[in-house]
């Protein structure tokens, strides 16, 4: 029996290697991973449907391959992993150690070498896991909301783009159109002209008029490009991938789901929720650091034999005494942390709040200003026809056409730049209400600020 200990350590430490991870390489990609084709876009949903791509995409379709298929959110899905793996860490106990030791004899009134084995358990594990455990549960729901959260912002950014891209179609094919006519009342002026029929000076209000209206449209395609290529950045297309847009349908939050979205904010929108894991996190980090005063504890047992025969076994304990430090930095620094978080979290709230009755009172605004945009761009629209029958005609002048046209087309382009920004505004106010977005459920209430 003198050599159990010894004996039973090698293959229990044989086994413990055999269970060891090992290392695999993981090279780096060594082209980007993006696609030149809306056929080669991935675009099947979690749940088992898959979006169309026979057609034109709304704006729901959008959102969700911008969703599946920006480069960002797989890279923020990534610490999902990372902290699983943490919470993975908090539940395994910390590995025993053992010792033994042989010292051969040399000289001397002793018959035997001394041997000697020792095993210990570090216990304080156990004293912690609980709030270990609840603070690595908080910190991976924290990262899977803030997830979420970004999941809902990308989103949101890819209706608006399209949102964006489509209002920008309108707005270039009007500055087109008025290219063609203003092109037309200059060409059929310099034949007055060449004719002696009028002179240059009957020529510079269109000419101005054709100058302003090319410059604009020169600024709008270079706008719609760079649009264009943001939401190719969504989708991981290649720059400059045309994808076909269908009119968006926006449906606008109503005034009486306002107010108890706003009521229930804090228990919806990811982000609030990830701050309220964050706090909850930190709260059992602060309990960890007050139970740590008196660790490390150990427990295990020895086993020896000295030079003269003599065979001793028993119990070994080791516990720190809280005198001096006991943590004190530890505990400062958690105190800290917590009070900190619960500062931001009521500042997010604050602002989530502010922003969401800001954004709507906006809209409101925008909504007038877009019905008298409209009617306006109506009454101009009609005037212009009018103009270009009656230049036709000869009734009127070169320049009161070129007038008409011109202010026509700003109006209408007033009215499309308007209609846009409603659109978006609405989205966002969707976005940060909440509205339309899958549930995600809120941090313990015990744990919530």
């Amino acid at each position: 029996m003198r050599f159990v200990l010894p004996i039973l350590a090698l293959p229990v430490f044989c086994i413990t290697l055999t269970g060891c991870a090992t290392y695999r390489p993981a090279p780096l990609p060594a082209t980007p991973p993006l696609r030149e084709s809306l056929a080669a876009l991935p675009h099947r949903l979690p749940d088992g449907g898959e979006i169309s791509m026979a057609g034109p995409l709304t704006l729901q379709d959008v959102a969700a391959l911008a969703v599946l298929n920006d480069p960002d959110l797989a890279a923020a899905r990534a610490q999902h992993d990372v902290s699983a793996a943490e919470l993975l860490s908090t539940g395994l106990p910390p590995d025993p150690s053992i010792n033994a030791g042989f010292a051969a004899l040399l000289g001397g009134p002793a018959s035997m070498p001394s041997i000697s084995a020792g095993f210990m358990q570090d216990v304080g594990a156990l004293i912690t896991y609980r709030v270990d455990r609840a603070a690595a549960k908080a910190g991976l729901a924290q990262v899977d909301a803030g997830i979420m959260w970004q999941e809902w912002q990308v989103a949101s950014q890819a209706e608006q783009l399209a949102v964006t891209l489509i209002a920008g179609q309108a707005a270039t094919a009007s500055l087109r159109d008025d290219v063609a006519v203003l092109t037309g009342v200059d060409n059929a002026i310099q034949a007055q002209i060449a004719q002696r029929n009028l002179t240059m000076n009957d020529a510079a209000a269109s000419m101005a008029a054709l100058a302003a209206v090319q410059s604009a449209l020169d600024a709008a395609e270079q706008n719609q490009a760079h649009d264009v290529d943001q939401l190719d950045a969504l989708l991981g297309f290649e720059p400059g991938t045309e994808i076909p847009l269908a009119p968006p349908a926006v449906a606008p939050p109503e005034p009486d789901v306002i107010a108890p979205a706003l009521a229930t904010l804090p228990r919806r929108r990811p982000d609030l929720i990830a701050l309220r894991y964050g706090y909850a996190q930190a709260d059992a980090r602060l309990r960890a650091a007050i139970l740590t005063q008196f660790l490390p504890i150990s427990v295990g047992a020895a086993y020896g034999r000295d030079t003269s025969g003599v065979i001793t076994a028993g119990p070994q304990m080791s516990l720190t005494l809280p005198l001096f430090n006991r943590n004190q930095g530890g505990i400062a620094a958690a105190q800290a942390t917590r009070a900190a978080l619960l500062a931001q979290y009521a500042a997010a709230l604050a602002n989530a709040e502010g922003g969401a009755r800001a954004l709507y009172t906006s809209i409101l605004l925008l909504r007038t200003q877009a019905d008298i945009a409209q009617r306006e761009a109506d009454q101009a629209a009609a005037m212009a026809k009018s103009a270009r029958i009656a230049f036709a005609e000869g009734q009127i002048s070169a320049t009161a056409l070129a007038n008409l046209q011109s202010t026509a087309g700003e109006r209408e382009r007033a009215y499309i730049g308007l209609r846009g920004q409603l659109q978006s505004s609405e989205i966002s106010l969707a976005t940060l209400l909440g509205l339309g977005l899958p549930p995600l459920a809120a941090s313990p209430k015990e744990q919530a600020p």
